[in-house]
């Protein structure tokens, strides 16, 4: 359920994401075990006792059929609530919102089903497309770098020496290579990301790609605007592939509707300080600040 919380405590978001505007909640964590009391002997056993904390933490949904699920798990449209929730649930001082991107604006599945393949399918074209064989070498170079920087035994490099990769001649095929190698094995690497941006970036001016947000996102915004709340973004990934996907989003260009982006410049999302380093830029006390995401951690740091 949403963190217990009063309207004047800072940087707090919700767990309800990625939807602003239902009523659903969900239990993230377990029914409360209740000891017994003196008016109330019990002769539970200790296995039934040991049972009862074991018992696994389930999701539940307080109305069934109010959205598609936590990250929209399941295949329930939730399109109908704007029709009678049209006022974002936020808290009473609010000023600015700042919003996390995967599972909250957007589908998760954007980014693993959409993003990452695209990518890794149009390395050859992004390729071909480049005037200059010095900026191939320059790009081979950068994913070499992410690779040395792995452990000896990175099944990254196991598949790179299987290929025998080395003894390539071609510096595309060196390049899609090392590409596959990070990506089968989910590297994070600044060469790799590097290039995965300028192929998405392509990819949305050519209009093959298109950013995925929840329906109820863009009336959020507009509320928003209306009534003189700033809206923000805070998201792991980098303030120019945050930009590409609003800018190319299924709901137009939303890029004006927001005050200012974030990334991990400014700090992990699960570190307090980044936070306060935030609210220091945006020029508000923390109380003013709403922070969604559907990351418990990072709530809890926002806190």
């Amino acid at each position: 359920s949403t963190p217990h919380t009063s309207p004047k405590d800072p940087l707090i978001g919700s767990l309800h994401a990625p939807h602003f505007f239902g009523n659903q909640t969900i239990n993230l964590y377990p029914s409360k075990i209740t000891s017994p009391t003196m008016s109330e002997p019990t002769t539970t056993t200790d296995q039934e006792e040991q049972k009862e904390v074991e018992e696994p933490i389930i999701k539940k949904r307080k109305i069934e059929d109010a959205s598609n699920g936590f990250n929209a798990a399941t295949d329930i449209n939730n399109a109908s609530d704007l029709t009678e929730n049209t006022i974002p649930l936020l808290p009473r001082d609010c000023k600015t919102l700042l919003l996390d991107i995967e599972g909250c604006t957007t589908a998760i599945s954007f980014v693993h089903d959409v993003l990452f393949p695209f990518a890794r399918n149009n390395v050859t074209k992004y390729l071909e497309g480049l005037a200059e064989e010095s900026d191939k070498t320059t790009i081979a170079d950068a994913l070499v770098e992410d690779v040395k920087k792995l452990g000896e035994d990175h099944p990254s490099r196991k598949e790179l020496a299987e290929k025998k990769v080395e003894d390539m001649s071609s510096v595309e095929e060196k390049i899609v290579s090392h590409v596959h190698a990070l990506m089968n094995h989910d590297v994070k690497a600044t060469g790799l990301k590097g290039l995965q941006g300028k192929i998405w970036k392509a990819g949305y001016a050519s209009g093959e790609l298109k950013g995925h947000i929840y329906d109820d996102f863009k009336p959020l915004l507009e509320w928003c605007k209306a009534h003189d709340v700033k809206v923000c973004i805070y998201s792991s990934g980098s303030i120019g592939a945050q930009k590409l996907l609003f800018g190319h989003s299924d709901a137009g260009d939303l890029c004006d509707y927001f005050t200012s982006h974030y990334d991990t410049t400014s700090g992990g999302k699960k570190e307090s300080k980044s936070y306060e380093t935030i609210a220091k830029d945006i020029g508000l006390d923390v109380k003013e600040i709403c922070f969604v995401s559907d990351a418990e951690e990072e709530l809890v740091a926002a806190r």
